[in-house]
């Protein structure tokens, strides 16, 4: 399991001090982009080969509200790679560790012209990359 950590920034909240919901998608991107970069699988590089990684959904329940002044703790982990869609699990968590929110997103690989690519097929070591962090994540969970 993954985590990334900071704090509440001030414009995140409303006039009560309470994050806005819609920063609790950008917090799980935020957590995905420095997961796949502490895993040597930067989407810059990923775009770079023409290759592009759009959500297709996303899934929440929201627990507790945060706040201005907390600091919340994104875990996340791969729950499913197939080689041209995967799939995340994200709980994020105040410095209490109150659960604030739990949910999942789906991506898929396309091509710039937005139609499905296979992974394997397109850019092999990226494919060997993600094949080795799901079973990482699969030893992990165990």
């Amino acid at each position: 399991m993954f985590e990334y950590s900071r704090a509440v920034y001030y414009y995140e909240t409303d006039k009560m001090g309470v994050v806005h919901h819609s920063n609790f998608i950008r917090w799980m991107e935020e957590a995905r982009d420095s997961f796949f970069n502490a895993a040597d699988l930067a989407y810059t590089v990923t775009e770079g080969h023409g290759v592009l990684c759009p959500v297709t959904d996303v899934d929440v329940k929201f627990r507790h509200f945060a706040a201005y002044g907390d600091v919340f703790t994104v875990r996340l982990e791969m729950i499913k790679y197939t080689g041209v869609r995967f799939r995340m699990f994200y709980s994020i968590v105040n410095q209490d560790g109150a659960v604030l929110m739990e949910g999942e997103s789906g991506h898929a690989f396309v091509s710039t012209d937005y139609k499905p690519v296979a992974l394997p097929k397109v850019i092999p070591e990226r494919h060997e990359l993600m094949l080795k962090l799901m079973q990482k994540e699969k030893i992990g969970s165990e």
